[in-house]
């Protein structure tokens, strides 16, 4: 206000030299015409800044008014979710956990990442545990628990990419232990022995017999998932096959 004011007097003071100097070479009649307009000029100006002073004030206390419902409306729901000041430090330090993990796992080569691939699981349930909590509605930690959760998404879609991927190559049964059981067991490929038949009918043609892979074969992984009805059914046949051979025949009649 102060400042407005300020500029309004030099503005009329800089008219008043201006026109004292034109004055000099006007009549009394035209200076004085002049300086009466000069005058109700200056007095509109006022009367709009005044006006608009009490705008300014106006909206400011409508703003005053608005933030203190809106703060009371906070307040509200933050007493419903019970949100009390140590609960809610608690609840954003597991959000930030979540956060640091997912950085930490989003700047992992695929290969790397899929050797971690469990800590995408446990980050999953990490948030989970975060879901379960009533301030999770909360406006403010809403919006960044969709956007973990969305980045989380994008981590298994990479692992699905590093997965369609994923070779592996024999070693020998002296060092590397490697068949197809103990190969699915792998943290890296499968972490579950019972899908091996899923590495057998990708490989059906270098693998003839499950019994038998060779040092240095390259060996496709499928998608870790589910065994499918043919990879099912080729189990089957493979144990009822393993069940008859060891099966003593009986002796042949005299």
């Amino acid at each position: 206000m102060k400042v407005m004011n300020r500029v309004i007097l030099v503005a009329a003071l800089a008219l008043y030299v201006s026109s004292y100097a034109a004055a000099q070479e006007m009549t009394k009649e035209e200076w004085q015409k002049q300086m009466t307009e000069l005058t109700a000029t200056r007095n509109d100006l006022k009367s709009k800044l005044t006006a608009l002073q009490t705008e300014i004030d106006k909206l400011k206390k409508e703003d005053a008014d608005k933030a203190a419902a809106l703060k009371k409306c906070n307040d509200e729901v933050m007493a419903l979710v019970g949100a009390e000041a140590a609960a809610e430090r608690t609840f954003v330090a597991k959000l930030d956990e979540v956060d640091a993990k997912i950085n930490e796992l989003s700047r992992l080569s695929n290969q790397d990442l899929w050797a971690r691939k469990g800590e995408v699981d446990d980050v999953q349930k990490a948030l989970d545990e975060v879901k379960k909590n009533k301030m999770n509605a909360l406006p403010k930690y809403f919006d960044r628990i969709k956007e973990q959760q969305n980045r989380i998404d994008a981590l298994r879609k990479t692992l699905e990419t590093a997965q369609l991927q994923m070779t592996y190559t024999v070693g020998t049964w002296a060092k590397d232990r490697d068949c197809l059981w103990n190969i699915a067991k792998k943290p890296k490929i499968y972490d579950n022995a019972f899908l091996w038949p899923k590495i057998w009918q990708g490989n059906k043609g270098q693998i003839k017999n499950p019994d038998v892979i060779k040092k240095g074969q390259v060996l496709t992984i499928p998608a870790k998932g589910d065994l499918t009805k043919e990879e099912k059914s080729a189990a089957r046949s493979y144990w009822s096959k393993k069940t008859a051979a060891a099966v003593p025949s009986a002796p042949a009649k005299k």
